[in-house]
Parts: structure tokens; sequence; C-alpha cells
């Protein structure tokens, strides 16, 4: 079986802890590192969430301290849906005795030593905002043949949930995914258009109760107060498009982002009418098997 070196960048969030499971619970992936940025919570928040979940998952990998704050932007964070500590107010149940450790090094030296020392390409999955990304490509390009290819988790075409046009995480730092858009790396983009479409419903959370194991029981908790806020589990679809392409719709496209302030900053637009001449930037994932996810969620916590 062919195994994915992956470094997952991201900001927990419950829907993030679930992208964890996802990648843990496949054998297909190698988890390098887990690395913090500042997103749905403050990053102090988001690393001691990261290390939470390695931590219960035993997970022999990596866990670094990323970004605190935008490239220019302020910090907005998104507790009305993660709860003030990101995860739905069940942080606590993890257990801090299990803590993983943290590197002493920052995200940004992690992820570039992982990749300039890997002797074949490594997958990263940023389920954040690309803050952490952008700094790596921007003060260490040399990194850039190294990366199989990067998988998001933000934007949507024609759609937004912070604005009519912008998604979260490229609305937290636009001037990041700008960076990463026009980098010339792989790029596989699971926006809204896919995420909105990878949800669970009532049938799933109850066979998650029915194992009676520590992560089941941790997951179901969490994702009960989530889900009544959003009942998408997007992040765990950035891991999918790497492991399971077969299981979307996608199309190559060229995508750009509008860092201008108003209702479209951050806003990820395709050309359609190719009025730019461009060669596709980005494969662009549009529909999900929901089956096949909601399956896949179901046994990543039947551990």
């Amino acid at each position: 079986m062919r195994r994915y070196p992956l470094i997952i960048d991201c900001d927990p969030g419950v829907d993030d802890v679930f992208a964890i499971l996802v990648a843990y619970s496949k054998p297909e992936f190698d988890i390098k590192a887990i690395c913090s940025v500042s997103g749905n919570v403050g990053i102090d928040l988001t690393t001691h969430n990261a290390q939470l979940i390695a931590g219960l998952l035993g997970l022999n990998c990596i866990v670094a301290k990323g970004a605190e704050k935008p490239l220019i932007k302020d910090v907005l964070p998104a507790t009305d849906v993660h709860g003030s500590d990101g995860l739905g107010g069940y942080a606590g149940i993890f257990g801090d005795d299990r803590l993983s450790k943290l590197s002493d090094l920052s995200a940004l030296e992690v992820e570039r030593k992982i990749l300039m020392e890997s002797d074949e390409p490594v997958y990263i999955a940023a389920t954040g905002p690309l803050t952490n990304i952008a700094l790596l490509l921007s003060a260490y390009p040399e990194v850039k043949s190294k990366i199989a290819a990067i998988s998001i988790m933000g934007g949507g075409i024609n759609i937004g949930n912070v604005t009519p046009c912008s998604e979260f995480n490229y609305f937290i730092d636009p001037e990041a995914a700008y960076i990463v858009f026009n980098s010339g790396v792989k790029l596989m983009m699971c926006g809204l258009n896919v995420t909105l479409k990878a949800t669970l419903t009532d049938i799933e959370l109850n066979e998650m109760s029915g194992f009676h194991n520590t992560i089941a029981d941790i997951g179901a908790k969490i994702l009960s107060s989530y889900a009544a806020n959003d009942a998408a589990i997007h992040d765990p679809c950035a891991i999918l498009a790497i492991s399971d392409p077969d299981m979307f719709q996608y199309k190559d496209q060229y995508v750009q982002i509008d860092t201008r302030a108003g209702i479209t900053q951050g806003m990820s637009y395709v050309d359609e009418t190719h009025s730019l001449d461009k060669e596709p930037n980005c494969r662009v994932f549009y529909d999900i098997d929901k089956e096949f996810f909601r399956k896949t969620i179901v046994k990543s916590v039947n551990i």
C-alpha cells in the first residue's frame, strides 16, 4: 500500500479534530507533524487542542506552534461555532495528562525541516487560514519542489460563509491565500461547494455513541455542540481529497484570491471564461459521495 507523508496544518476546531482522526484512521497516511495556526480560536488554544488530540491518539509525530496572527489583518476567531475553547466547550474531557509534547521549533521551522529531509514529496493538508503555508513558501521557496500537493479546506466558488462571497479561512488571511495560490505549487481546494455537502445525521452520531470507546465518546460530544451551529464537517474533505479523490467530483481551474477590503475580501474566484489565458493552478472539488464520507467519519472514531 502506498503511504503518503503528511503534514497537517490546522486550527483545531471541531472539524479539524475530525480531519486528524480521519488521517490517523487511514493506513495510507504517515502523519509527520501537526502544526497549529490562529484561526477558529487564538493560537494558544489551537496549539493546546493540537496537543490534546495528538496525545489522545498517541501520535508519534511533531506538534508545533504556528503563526499567532494573520499576515496583515487582526485576529477574528470563530468561537460562536467552535466554542470558547475551540472544541465546543469539551476540551477538558480530552485529559491534559496525555498532552503531546510541543516542539521547541516553530511550525515554520518544522515544516521546512520535514520537507527538506524527506526522500519523497510530502503532502500538506491545510484546514485553517493559510498563514503558516504562505510564510513557509515565501521564506523558503526551495521547499516547493518537495511538496506533492497542498490540499486546502477553504474558499468556495460563488459562495461564502463570512460574507456573501468569502469563506472563513480565506477571509481571515486573504493575503496568505493569495500567496499560496500564486506559488506555483500543486493545489487542491475543498471549498464550501463540496464541504457543505459533507454532513452527518443523527444516525451517525448515535452510531458513534454506541461504540463506547474514549475517542468515539469524545467525538460524539464535541460534535453535539458543533452540529447545532454547522452541520457540515468541512475539514476531513482536505484529507480525503488526497487518499480518495475518486469519491469526489472535481475540475482543474485557474483560481485567484481577492485581497481588497469589502465583501469580496478573501473571495476565491475562477476564470470561467478563460479571459486571463492562464493555465489551471488548482484542482477544485465540487461534490462528494455523502455515504462514503459519513461511513469514513464513523470509522475514524471506532478505534
